[in-house]
Protein backbone atom coordinates (compact mmCIF):
# COMPACT_ATOMS: atom_id res chain seq x y z
CA UNK A 1 0.00 0.00 0.00
CA UNK A 2 1.03 3.63 -0.97
CA UNK A 3 1.73 5.54 2.42
CA UNK A 4 -1.37 8.17 2.80
CA UNK A 5 -0.18 11.62 1.83
CA UNK A 6 -1.65 13.52 4.84
CA UNK A 7 -1.00 16.91 3.19
CA UNK A 8 -3.81 16.48 0.65
CA UNK A 9 -5.56 14.53 3.27
CA UNK A 10 -6.03 17.81 5.21
CA UNK A 11 -6.63 19.76 2.03
CA UNK A 12 -9.66 17.50 1.70
CA UNK A 13 -10.21 17.98 5.20
CA UNK A 14 -10.92 21.35 5.25
CA UNK A 15 -12.50 21.56 1.66
CA UNK A 16 -15.55 19.12 3.05
CA UNK A 17 -15.85 20.56 6.55
CA UNK A 18 -15.98 24.05 5.18
CA UNK A 19 -18.42 23.59 2.35
CA UNK A 20 -20.52 21.34 4.73
CA UNK A 21 -20.64 23.97 8.18
CA UNK A 22 -20.83 27.12 5.54
CA UNK A 23 -23.48 25.07 3.90
CA UNK A 24 -21.69 25.32 0.49
CA UNK A 25 -22.53 21.96 -0.99
CA UNK A 26 -24.54 22.05 -3.84
CA UNK A 27 -26.85 19.20 -3.55
CA UNK A 28 -29.52 20.63 -6.19
CA UNK A 29 -29.01 17.67 -8.73
CA UNK A 30 -29.93 15.60 -5.89
CA UNK A 31 -33.33 17.53 -5.03
CA UNK A 32 -31.92 18.97 -1.33
CA UNK A 33 -32.67 21.89 -0.95
CA UNK A 34 -29.50 24.75 0.41
CA UNK A 35 -29.64 24.96 4.34
CA UNK A 36 -30.35 22.07 7.37
CA UNK A 37 -27.48 19.58 5.67
CA UNK A 38 -27.32 18.20 9.49
CA UNK A 39 -30.72 17.13 9.10
CA UNK A 40 -29.43 14.47 6.28
CA UNK A 41 -27.57 12.78 9.12
CA UNK A 42 -29.18 9.79 9.80
CA UNK A 43 -30.72 10.16 13.81
CA UNK A 44 -30.65 13.97 13.45
CA UNK A 45 -33.95 14.83 11.96
CA UNK A 46 -35.90 12.43 14.04
CA UNK A 47 -33.84 13.62 17.34
CA UNK A 48 -35.00 17.40 16.76
CA UNK A 49 -38.53 16.14 15.89
CA UNK A 50 -38.54 14.44 19.37
CA UNK A 51 -37.46 17.34 21.01
CA UNK A 52 -40.01 19.68 19.59
CA UNK A 53 -42.59 17.18 20.51
CA UNK A 54 -41.66 17.34 24.60
CA UNK A 55 -39.64 14.94 24.86
CA UNK A 56 -36.69 15.17 27.17
CA UNK A 57 -33.28 14.85 26.34
CA UNK A 58 -33.08 11.90 28.28
CA UNK A 59 -35.52 9.99 25.99
CA UNK A 60 -33.76 11.68 22.99
CA UNK A 61 -30.24 10.19 24.48
CA UNK A 62 -32.33 6.65 25.09
CA UNK A 63 -33.94 6.83 21.14
CA UNK A 64 -30.36 7.30 20.21
CA UNK A 65 -28.79 4.69 21.93
CA UNK A 66 -31.20 1.95 20.71
CA UNK A 67 -32.09 2.79 17.73
CA UNK A 68 -27.83 3.35 16.94
CA UNK A 69 -27.83 -0.22 17.84
CA UNK A 70 -29.83 -1.41 15.11
CA UNK A 71 -28.11 0.99 12.63
CA UNK A 72 -25.86 -1.49 10.35
CA UNK A 73 -25.81 -2.60 6.64
CA UNK A 74 -29.40 -1.19 6.14
CA UNK A 75 -30.46 1.96 4.92
CA UNK A 76 -29.79 4.24 7.73
CA UNK A 77 -32.58 6.99 7.13
CA UNK A 78 -35.11 4.26 6.61
CA UNK A 79 -34.26 2.66 9.89
CA UNK A 80 -34.30 5.98 11.82
CA UNK A 81 -37.64 6.74 10.58
CA UNK A 82 -39.27 3.61 11.46
CA UNK A 83 -37.56 4.23 15.02
CA UNK A 84 -39.60 7.72 15.51
CA UNK A 85 -43.13 5.96 14.41
CA UNK A 86 -42.07 2.91 17.22
CA UNK A 87 -41.39 5.28 20.11
CA UNK A 88 -44.22 7.52 19.22
CA UNK A 89 -46.21 4.30 18.85
CA UNK A 90 -44.50 2.29 22.13
CA UNK A 91 -42.18 4.87 24.21
CA UNK A 92 -41.88 2.04 26.44
CA UNK A 93 -39.67 0.23 24.75
CA UNK A 94 -37.00 3.24 25.15
CA UNK A 95 -37.81 2.95 28.97
CA UNK A 96 -34.34 -0.04 30.31
CA UNK A 97 -36.65 -0.96 32.95
CA UNK A 98 -39.78 -1.27 30.98
CA UNK A 99 -38.18 -2.75 27.48
CA UNK A 100 -35.89 -5.55 29.85
CA UNK A 101 -39.03 -6.85 31.71
CA UNK A 102 -40.95 -7.05 27.94
CA UNK A 103 -40.75 -10.61 27.15
CA UNK A 104 -38.64 -10.83 24.23
CA UNK A 105 -41.21 -12.69 22.21
CA UNK A 106 -43.34 -9.36 21.97
CA UNK A 107 -40.33 -7.39 21.83
CA UNK A 108 -39.08 -9.16 18.58
CA UNK A 109 -42.66 -8.98 16.84
CA UNK A 110 -42.89 -5.18 17.33
CA UNK A 111 -39.59 -5.43 16.84
CA UNK A 112 -40.10 -6.52 13.33
CA UNK A 113 -43.57 -5.22 13.00
CA UNK A 114 -42.37 -1.39 12.61
CA UNK A 115 -38.93 -2.60 10.63
CA UNK A 116 -36.75 -1.50 13.37
CA UNK A 117 -35.09 -4.95 13.27
CA UNK A 118 -33.51 -7.05 10.32
CA UNK A 119 -32.28 -9.79 12.14
CA UNK A 120 -34.96 -10.34 14.41
CA UNK A 121 -33.82 -12.51 16.82
CA UNK A 122 -30.26 -10.78 17.07
CA UNK A 123 -31.44 -7.55 17.22
CA UNK A 124 -34.39 -8.29 19.82
CA UNK A 125 -32.04 -10.05 21.96
CA UNK A 126 -29.27 -6.81 21.47
CA UNK A 127 -32.12 -4.49 22.39
CA UNK A 128 -32.88 -6.54 25.52
CA UNK A 129 -29.80 -6.76 26.55
CA UNK A 130 -28.86 -3.07 26.54
CA UNK A 131 -32.16 -2.40 28.09
CA UNK A 132 -31.16 -4.99 31.23
CA UNK A 133 -27.61 -3.13 31.28
CA UNK A 134 -29.31 0.11 31.27
CA UNK A 135 -31.70 -0.14 33.96
CA UNK A 136 -28.89 -2.14 36.01
CA UNK A 137 -27.23 1.43 36.05
CA UNK A 138 -23.93 2.14 38.30
CA UNK A 139 -21.88 2.42 34.72
CA UNK A 140 -20.31 5.09 32.42
CA UNK A 141 -23.02 4.39 29.43
CA UNK A 142 -25.94 4.85 31.79
CA UNK A 143 -24.91 7.27 33.52
CA UNK A 144 -24.27 9.35 30.27
CA UNK A 145 -27.77 8.34 28.85
CA UNK A 146 -29.31 9.23 32.00
CA UNK A 147 -27.40 12.63 33.22
CA UNK A 148 -25.61 13.42 30.02
CA UNK A 149 -22.33 13.35 31.26
CA UNK A 150 -19.41 11.16 30.36
CA UNK A 151 -16.22 10.91 28.79
CA UNK A 152 -15.09 9.69 25.04
CA UNK A 153 -12.75 7.06 25.88
CA UNK A 154 -14.21 5.27 29.01
CA UNK A 155 -17.66 4.79 27.16
CA UNK A 156 -15.85 3.50 23.99
CA UNK A 157 -13.91 0.90 26.37
CA UNK A 158 -16.72 0.44 28.65
CA UNK A 159 -18.95 -0.69 25.67
CA UNK A 160 -16.74 -3.43 24.83
CA UNK A 161 -17.33 -4.78 28.70
CA UNK A 162 -18.47 -8.53 29.04
CA UNK A 163 -20.11 -9.84 32.15
CA UNK A 164 -19.48 -13.95 32.21
CA UNK A 165 -18.33 -14.20 28.46
CA UNK A 166 -21.64 -11.72 26.95
CA UNK A 167 -21.42 -8.08 25.82
CA UNK A 168 -23.29 -5.80 27.90
CA UNK A 169 -23.96 -3.57 25.05
CA UNK A 170 -24.33 -6.03 21.98
CA UNK A 171 -24.63 -4.40 18.58
CA UNK A 172 -24.02 -1.18 20.03
CA UNK A 173 -20.37 -1.95 20.70
CA UNK A 174 -18.89 -2.23 16.92
CA UNK A 175 -16.30 0.06 15.56
CA UNK A 176 -18.54 1.48 13.38
CA UNK A 177 -21.55 1.83 15.68
CA UNK A 178 -19.78 3.00 18.94
CA UNK A 179 -18.10 6.35 17.65
CA UNK A 180 -20.91 7.32 15.75
CA UNK A 181 -23.11 6.73 18.96
CA UNK A 182 -20.78 9.32 20.97
CA UNK A 183 -21.10 11.81 18.43
CA UNK A 184 -24.75 11.77 18.49
CA UNK A 185 -25.16 12.12 22.03
CA UNK A 186 -23.29 15.09 22.01
CA UNK A 187 -24.18 16.54 18.78
CA UNK A 188 -27.95 15.18 19.02
CA UNK A 189 -28.79 14.22 22.48
CA UNK A 190 -27.34 17.49 24.54
CA UNK A 191 -25.04 15.57 26.55
CA UNK A 192 -21.49 16.87 27.56
CA UNK A 193 -18.55 14.22 27.03
CA UNK A 194 -15.24 15.28 27.48
CA UNK A 195 -12.09 13.71 25.35
CA UNK A 196 -13.66 13.96 22.08
CA UNK A 197 -10.90 14.07 20.04
CA UNK A 198 -10.57 10.13 20.49
CA UNK A 199 -13.72 9.89 18.49
CA UNK A 200 -12.42 8.52 14.93
CA UNK A 201 -14.37 9.04 12.06
CA UNK A 202 -17.19 6.29 11.65
CA UNK A 203 -16.22 3.84 8.45
CA UNK A 204 -19.09 3.14 6.09
CA UNK A 205 -19.32 2.60 2.87
CA UNK A 206 -20.04 5.93 1.82
CA UNK A 207 -16.83 7.11 4.03
CA UNK A 208 -14.72 4.55 2.44
CA UNK A 209 -15.81 5.62 -0.69
CA UNK A 210 -14.91 8.97 -0.79
CA UNK A 211 -11.44 8.32 1.11
CA UNK A 212 -10.73 6.61 -2.20
CA UNK A 213 -12.42 8.24 -4.79
CA UNK A 214 -10.17 11.99 -3.42
CA UNK A 215 -6.92 9.82 -3.61
CA UNK A 216 -6.40 10.01 0.35
CA UNK A 217 -5.52 6.50 0.68
CA UNK A 218 -5.89 3.17 -1.62
CA UNK A 219 -8.26 0.80 0.57
CA UNK A 220 -9.59 -1.15 -2.28
CA UNK A 221 -7.75 -4.61 -1.54
CA UNK A 222 -8.00 -4.22 2.09
CA UNK A 223 -10.04 -6.33 4.65
CA UNK A 224 -12.63 -4.29 6.53
CA UNK A 225 -10.55 -3.94 9.31
CA UNK A 226 -6.86 -3.00 7.97
CA UNK A 227 -9.00 -0.14 6.07
CA UNK A 228 -11.53 1.01 8.92
CA UNK A 229 -8.32 1.62 10.90
CA UNK A 230 -6.04 3.19 8.08
CA UNK A 231 -8.51 5.29 6.77
CA UNK A 232 -9.73 6.28 10.60
CA UNK A 233 -6.16 7.17 11.18
CA UNK A 234 -5.03 8.94 8.02
CA UNK A 235 -8.24 10.87 8.58
CA UNK A 236 -7.22 11.73 12.22
CA UNK A 237 -3.75 12.88 11.61
CA UNK A 238 -5.24 15.35 8.69
CA UNK A 239 -7.30 16.74 10.90
CA UNK A 240 -4.37 17.26 13.16
CA UNK A 241 -2.65 19.45 11.00
CA UNK A 242 -5.98 22.23 9.49
CA UNK A 243 -8.54 23.28 11.03
CA UNK A 244 -12.04 22.20 10.14
CA UNK A 245 -14.44 23.90 12.64
CA UNK A 246 -18.25 22.16 13.76
CA UNK A 247 -20.11 22.37 16.16
CA UNK A 248 -17.93 23.83 19.89
CA UNK A 249 -18.29 20.57 21.82
CA UNK A 250 -16.17 18.57 18.64
CA UNK A 251 -14.52 21.13 17.03
CA UNK A 252 -11.43 20.65 15.00
CA UNK A 253 -11.92 16.61 15.95
CA UNK A 254 -12.04 13.79 13.65
CA UNK A 255 -15.76 13.71 15.40
CA UNK A 256 -16.60 16.87 13.46
CA UNK A 257 -15.11 15.31 10.26
CA UNK A 258 -17.82 12.12 10.25
CA UNK A 259 -21.01 14.00 9.27
CA UNK A 260 -19.32 15.79 6.70
CA UNK A 261 -17.64 12.70 5.50
CA UNK A 262 -20.76 10.73 5.55
CA UNK A 263 -23.19 13.77 3.60
CA UNK A 264 -20.31 13.85 0.86
CA UNK A 265 -19.85 10.34 0.06
CA UNK A 266 -23.78 9.77 0.17
CA UNK A 267 -25.17 13.06 -1.80
CA UNK A 268 -21.84 13.42 -3.62
CA UNK A 269 -20.04 9.87 -4.41
CA UNK A 270 -22.52 7.55 -4.37
CA UNK A 271 -25.01 9.78 -6.53
CA UNK A 272 -22.06 10.46 -8.91
CA UNK A 273 -21.61 6.61 -9.28
CA UNK A 274 -25.13 5.84 -9.96
CA UNK A 275 -25.99 8.00 -12.49
CA UNK A 276 -22.36 7.24 -13.93
CA UNK A 277 -21.03 10.79 -14.33
CA UNK A 278 -19.53 13.56 -11.94
CA UNK A 279 -21.71 16.19 -10.78
CA UNK A 280 -19.46 18.01 -8.30
CA UNK A 281 -21.05 19.56 -5.32
CA UNK A 282 -18.06 20.95 -3.25
CA UNK A 283 -14.35 21.90 -3.87
CA UNK A 284 -12.84 18.51 -2.97
CA UNK A 285 -14.59 17.25 -5.90
CA UNK A 286 -11.83 18.73 -8.07
CA UNK A 287 -9.70 16.00 -6.85
CA UNK A 288 -11.79 13.13 -7.62
CA UNK A 289 -10.03 10.59 -9.08
CA UNK A 290 -13.39 8.90 -11.03
CA UNK A 291 -13.49 12.32 -12.69
CA UNK A 292 -10.13 13.21 -13.13
CA UNK A 293 -8.83 9.67 -14.07
CA UNK A 294 -6.48 7.67 -12.71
Amino acid sequence: MREPDIHHAAIMAEAIASDYYNDRFDLSARGVAPGGLWSQLPGSEQATRLRKSGASLRTVRLFLTFVAAMDRFRNATRLWNDGFTLIQAYPGLFEPAEASAMPTSSLRATLAHYGVSQRHGPDSSGWHTIARSLAAGGNPVSRVVDSGVGNAGELLSYLRTKDRGRSLFPLLRGPRIGPMWVRMLVTSGGATIDGMDIIPVSVDVHVRRVTQNLGVVDTQDMPGKEAREVIQDTWRAAVARTSIGGPPEIADTSAALDPALWVFGRFGCSYCEHVIQPVPIGRACNHCQLRNGP
